[in-house]
């Protein structure tokens, strides 16, 4: 089972993996990969709130130029 979302930058409709990687993390935040994009957890720890942002492939791999983020290189 997965869950529609819509990217936050384009609105692209994105199907988000049950189990995403985790890529990285801090403090009150962490990153998951997921096959068409990324997602960004936030937790505010006064307010006992958490709140996601998502980054479809084509709008993350735009910004922050990490084609090899998703395991595509331009090499043979």
């Amino acid at each position: 089972m997965s869950t529609r979302i819509f990217c936050n930058v384009c609105d692209e409709e994105m199907v988000l993996d049950q189990n995403p990687e985790e890529v990285d993390s801090g403090s009150g935040w962490a990153e998951f990969k997921h096959q068409q994009g990324i997602e960004f957890a936030h937790y505010d720890k006064l307010t006992d709130e958490r709140t996601y942002e998502h980054e479809c492939k084509s709008c993350h791999v735009a910004r922050a130029k990490e084609e090899s983020y998703y395991g595509e290189t331009d090499e043979n």
